[in-house]
């Protein structure tokens, strides 16, 4: 029994600690997503920078979001799977069309339904539905606020090259009638 005890103990501690490090990974990467923005905006870095700095925000972020999913199943008592949460991801079921907003407020209600349910000594079943419930309104307010960053980028990358293209000649113009010197030649 002192040893089972102690094994809970360990699975918390260390459901605990991989979320507290991936909460401290996703603030560094979106950090330096967001001076890599910032950067591009100022004609500085490249789309391929981009997509780097993006592409690891996108990572740290669903492992903040895995490990919160298998920290809360821990928590409630249960031995989640090694791919917990790892669907993040994934295609959802149809809520694409969720603004951030939406998709942030449905989290917050299912977490507050998730939190009564659970304080409630509820039985096991009915705390694993609103766990699964408030889990995948998670990862669907990830997958729309990742898609939100992408569709920005895509903004960024077609303004950057419409102002690379302002001031060139047209195709099969000579240029400005002075030359270059900025002199009549004729």
């Amino acid at each position: 029994m002192r040893d089972e005890r102690r094994h809970e103990w360990g699975r918390r501690e260390e459901a605990r600690l991989a979320f507290r490090e991936a909460g401290s990974e996703v603030r560094w990467a979106k950090d330096r997503y967001g001076r890599t923005q910032q950067a591009f905006d100022g004609g500085n870095g490249s789309p391929a920078e981009l997509a780097r700095a993006r592409q690891a925000w996108i990572w740290a972020l669903t492992e903040w979001v895995r490990t919160l999913i298998v920290r809360e199943e821990v928590l409630d008592g249960g031995h989640p799977a090694a791919d917990a949460g790892a669907d993040v991801l994934s295609r959802g079921d149809g809520h694409s069309a969720l603004t951030l907003h939406e998709a942030h407020r449905r989290v917050e209600a299912l977490s507050k339904e998730y939190d009564r349910i659970r304080r409630s000594r509820s039985l096991p079943a009915q705390v694993d539905s609103a766990r699964r419930a408030w889990s995948e309104a998670l990862k669907r307010w990830a997958r729309v606020l990742i898609s939100q960053e992408e569709s920005r980028d895509r903004a960024r990358i077609a303004v950057r090259e419409n102002r690379d293209l302002i001031g060139r000649p047209v195709a099969g113009e000579d240029g400005p009638p002075y030359g270059r010197t900025g002199r009549r030649t004729g």
